[in-house]
């Protein structure tokens, strides 16, 4: 598989010759594009334009001709790119993936060649403009840009932090070294943090959350990768810790809710609303965490890397049992095209090695599409895309007209509201939430239709 590199691709399209009308469309469809691959960490190729377009056409519940607008925009990205490249080398290359050194090598064209003569740059960080060809195997490459990155990636790897930690923390780290002006983040100091905390409460205006991650990514970066001790950073500018009441419908509401949600996403929904389930938990549900003799699934590495166990609803046990014979085939169908199994967990792929093809191991929710797994570069089958079913879960709550804005995690603060509703112990409903401190789970009683206190408007009395 070849993956494109066409950072001037904007500057050839303004100048294209095309009418105004059509290089808006095509330019706003390929910033999309191109910032799916970057987001997913993969090349511009035909697979990922593939990807992305199924995607999208789900995101967005597209008609035809909005698929076949997108399609001509990548279309021009990709023809264009090989014409540039055939001009100038330096505007365009095209290389090879590690993919393609299992494959029976042919003979090169003479644009190949042409091609093969230089790789892109590996030195600058990913721009707007600017991709580089990421669907590799090489993790390092996925997620890396300079050797500093690398050498940050590979302890977080080592450390075993999760794929969206790793890519936090990188963009963290990018941001401050831009920030500081730093060519090495060896060269990092107590002052220079201080200042960085200092310009992202004060320019910025980030929440609490944000400065206090950014401060975890840049001490682990300097203590973990460069062996640093920063010391005392100061008295820094803290950034505003603004406690928001969460969005709860009501039990009508959420009937509405459900009433605009049809097949696999409303599913999703019910079981997300059942269980309290964060919507990372709910992707990564495989069959073997579903116990529907007993009327509850376990969660498995959610929040603080903690399990527990979630009650299920009966209304949904025969629901259930309908997906699991109809993904059930989707199973088959992969063995029998020698698919690679699913992603496990940590180091079980390495002590069970075919535990990823067995039926308990499976995704509960999987993608109809077979994409490339972000770390290792192979390609499997994996879960859905928490993008689209958010996106099918926001446009239902505008079909269904409701006054407040709608998301899935709005299902997991109703669960916990509800449940207080319905007298459930607030200590049960921590548990039940995963949540660390039982001081998390009050803020659901300030939303309660008699919060606290049980206090009266005076109105009512008038």
């Amino acid at each position: 598989m070849r993956t494109i590199h066409f950072p001037r691709w904007a500057e050839v399209l303004r100048h294209s010759g095309l009418p105004p009308r059509v290089c808006e469309s095509y330019r706003v469809t390929l910033r999309w594009y191109l910032g799916w691959c970057h987001r997913h960490s993969v090349g511009c190729s035909a697979q990922s334009a593939r990807d992305f377009i199924a995607w999208a056409q789900a995101e967005k519940h597209a008609n035809d001709w909005m698929v076949e607008r997108w399609r001509e925009a990548i279309r021009w990205f990709f023809l264009t790119a090989q014409t540039q490249a055939l001009g100038n080398i330096e505007q365009c290359t095209i290389e090879k993936t590690a993919q393609a050194e299992n494959r029976q090598q042919v003979p090169a064209r003479p644009a190949e060649a042409l091609f093969a003569a230089e790789q892109p740059d590996r030195g600058r960080a990913i721009s707007a403009d600017s991709y580089k060809s990421l669907n590799d195997t090489s993790a390092e490459r996925m997620a890396a840009s300079t050797a500093d990155e690398t050498a940050i990636l590979k302890v977080m790897r080592r450390r075993g932090l999760a794929l969206n930690t790793e890519r936090s923390y990188l963009r963290v780290y990018r941001d401050f070294v831009r920030h500081s002006g730093l060519t090495s983040g060896a060269e990092m100091n107590a002052p220079q943090l201080k200042a960085y905390l200092d310009y992202l409460a004060m320019e910025r205006a980030v929440s609490c959350s944000t400065q206090k991650g950014a401060l975890n990514a840049l001490v682990f970066v300097a203590r973990e990768v460069f062996e640093l001790e920063l010391g005392d950073i100061g008295a820094y500018v803290r950034a505003k810790n603004r406690k928001r009441i969460p969005v709860v419908m009501s039990k009508a509401e959420t009937r509405l809710l459900f009433a605009q949600l049809t097949g696999e996403k409303l599913q999703m929904a019910q079981l997300q609303y059942a269980a309290g389930l964060r919507v990372s938990e709910l992707m990564r549900l495989r069959i073997k965490d579903l116990d529907l003799e007993r009327y509850q699934v376990v969660v498995r590495g959610g929040k603080g890397d903690k399990d527990r166990v979630a009650p299920l609803s009966e209304k949904l046990i025969d629901v259930l049992h309908q997906h699991l014979v109809s993904i059930r085939e989707l199973f088959e169908h992969d063995l029998s095209s020698a698919l690679p199994g699913v992603s496990l967990p940590e180091s079980l792929a390495r002590k069970y090695r075919n535990a990823g093809k067995e039926w308990r191991w499976q995704w509960l929710w999987p993608s109809r599409e077979v994409s490339t797994d972000p770390r290792s570069g192979i390609r499997r089958r994996h879960h859905v895309m928490p993008q689209v079913y958010q996106a099918a879960v926001r446009q239902a709550g505008l079909r269904a007209a409701l006054n407040k804005r709608v998301t899935t995690h709005t299902l997991r603060h109703s669960f916990a509201t509800h449940l207080l509703e319905d007298g459930v112990d607030i200590r049960t409903v921590q548990d039940l939430l995963g949540h660390a401190s039982v001081e998390t789970t009050q803020i659901y009683t300030h939303v309660m239709q008699k919060p606290g206190v049980g206090v009266r408007s005076p109105l009512d009395s008038l």
